[in-house]
C-alpha cells in the first residue's frame, strides 16, 4: 500500500495554508469537484479559487488532525480558522482518488 494518497491529501491543504498553487497539477486529477464548492472544478478551478479566498482572508489555516487512507480512499480529520480569535470548525474530509490524482472531496462538519 502506498502513502502517496495520503501525502497528496496533505500537500493540497498546504497549498490552501501557503498559497502555492504549483502542486495543484501533481495532486488533482483534471476532473476534479468538491462537492461542497462544485462550482470549483479542475486543477484551474482551485488555483483561481485558492487565490480568492487567500485574498479574502489571508489568516484562514487549516490543521489536519489525522489522515488515513488507501490508493482509493482517504479520510482526513482538521479543523480550519483564523488567528483573529474565531473559534476553528472540525471537519471530516473524504477524498477519492482516480489514477492516483484527487478525484473528489466530501466535507463533513463534527459536531
Amino acid at each position: 500500500m502506498s502513502d502517496e494518497p495520503v501525502r497528496a491529501v496533505t500537500r493540497y491543504f498546504d497549498m490552501w495554508n501557503t498559497g502555492d498553487t504549483t502542486v495543484a497539477e501533481q495532486i488533482l486529477h483534471p476532473d476534479w469537484v468538491d462537492h461542497a464548492h462544485p462550482e470549483v472544478t479542475g486543477p484551474a478551478g482551485v488555483r483561481q479559487s485558492v487565490q480568492a479566498i487567500r485574498a479574502a482572508r489571508p489568516g484562514l489555516r487549516f490543521q489536519l488532525h489525522s489522515v488515513l487512507g488507501d490508493e482509493k480512499l482517504v479520510a482526513a480529520v482538521g479543523s480550519v480558522g483564523q488567528p483573529q480569535g474565531d473559534s476553528p470548525g472540525q471537519l471530516v474530509w473524504l477524498v477519492r482518488f482516480t489514477d492516483g490524482l484527487m478525484a473528489e472531496m466530501w466535507t463533513y462538519h463534527q459536531r
